[in-house]
């Protein structure tokens, strides 16, 4: 039997782009096998979370009118009950507007993965990669606070 010739880069490149695509329809097969799994879940999960978040605003909206009437039973006028009550919804309102403008104005872009996308590309390619902070396998994203 006579030897074999070592394969040609044409041909190591044509069945590594082959394999690529096979892994690549092989994990799209996966995530939709672990889908199909966990779908059902996620949407009783759902419903149920719709329930609840519906159930706690109407026993939240009790709770106010239970707290204006303490206050009317305390003497004072309803008009004033209810204007104590609203006045507290907007002071709670206005802390919570802000907190939630200071955590929105710190979302920063995904940088890591701007930088990994970028390495991987280039090491496809065969380019050297320009883009993003220069990335260790020690470094991770930031906790979320």
């Amino acid at each position: 039997m006579p030897p074999q010739s070592p394969p040609s880069i044409a041909q190591l490149v044509s069945k590594t782009v082959s394999d690529a695509q096979r892994l690549a329809r092989a994990q799209v097969a996966l995530l939709q096998a672990e889908m199909a799994q966990t779908g059902g879940k996620i949407g009783m999960g759902s419903v149920f979370g719709l329930v609840t978040a519906g159930v706690a605003t109407f026993a939240g909206l009790f709770l106010l009118l239970t707290l204006a009437f303490v206050l009317v039973a305390l003497g004072l006028p309803i008009w004033a009950g209810m204007l104590i009550v609203a006045g507290l919804l907007i002071v709670i309102t206005a802390i919570t507007g802000l907190l939630a403008r200071k955590n929105f104005s710190e979302v920063k872009a995904p940088t890591l993965s701007k930088a990994e996308f970028e390495k991987t590309k280039a090491a496809i390619t065969g380019a050297a990669a320009t883009a993003g902070p220069a990335v260790t396998g020690a470094q991770t994203p930031p906790a979320a606070t």
